[in-house]
């Protein structure tokens, strides 16, 4: 059983995305290797600040390149689409839990790479954000 304090902490963590905060810095972190971390995470946080308060340019783990990766692992035959399927394990693969269950395709089981990009680039967009979007 939580203590009130441990709720409250808990419930601060979560307000202000402490969480995600530090998992989106050590993921950068353990991908660039930077030779100089500290300044490395000096320079993210910068950019964090700076990106909410122009609302654009949040740093973020992966980019098109990426994703246009996945898309051709889940479909190494360019037929242009993906299963419903490959979707969803793929953006949880991405680490993205809360995303869309119905995108655009889903009657027909055909969701295009456009369409699972857009979604990718949001949710983790909004992932790596630390801050209320």
């Amino acid at each position: 059983m939580s203590t009130p304090r441990e709720k409250e902490a808990a419930k601060y963590l979560e307000n202000h995305k402490i969480l995600e905060l530090m998992n989106n810095l050590t993921s950068m972190l353990f991908y660039y290797r930077p030779e100089q971390p500290r300044e490395f995470l000096i320079s993210q946080l910068e950019q964090m600040q700076a990106s909410k308060l122009q609302a654009a340019g949040i740093p973020c783990l992966f980019d098109d390149s990426n994703l246009d990766a996945v898309c051709g692992i889940l479909d190494p035959t360019h037929q242009g689409y993906i299963s419903y399927n490959q979707y969803r394990e793929a953006l949880k693969t991405l680490g993205i839990q809360h995303f869309s269950e119905c995108p655009e395709g889903l009657g027909n089981d055909r969701i295009s790479h456009e369409t699972f990009k857009r979604e990718a680039k949001e949710c983790l967009l909004k992932n790596a954000a630390t801050f209320q979007m």
